[in-house]
């Protein structure tokens, strides 16, 4: 299941356009970005952050559902070493847009 955000975005269903479009990635990466991005600072940083994960999380866990059983904490690790590189508790656009579709892609190999 998804938690849907108070600006109306589903991250679930974003998560799986960015997934399954390779025409139009860097957008939908953006909505993305915009739609958790409340207070618009440019990064997702505390709960914006927390739940950027949460929701990514849940989405792998099911993509990755034929792969094994991957635990939740395991994902959730994987995803914030991949897409946090730098460790720093934020996530910029930039840093988004640069390695989001690798990790989708990831779960399809």
């Amino acid at each position: 299941f998804f938690f849907e955000f108070k600006m109306g975005a589903n991250a679930g269903k974003m998560l799986k356009k960015i997934d399954g479009d390779d025409k139009n990635t860097e957008k939908e990466i953006d909505k993305l970005f915009d739609s958790l991005d409340k207070d618009k600072s440019g990064q997702l940083s505390g709960a914006e952050y927390d739940k950027f994960f949460e929701e990514a999380t849940a989405y792998m866990k099911k993509d990755l559902a034929d792969e094994g059983d991957f635990t939740a904490d395991t994902i959730e690790t994987w995803l914030k070493t991949w897409i946090d590189a730098d460790g720093s508790g934020t996530v910029s656009r930039q840093e988004l847009q640069d390695r989001l579709k690798a990790v989708l892609d990831a779960g399809e190999e």
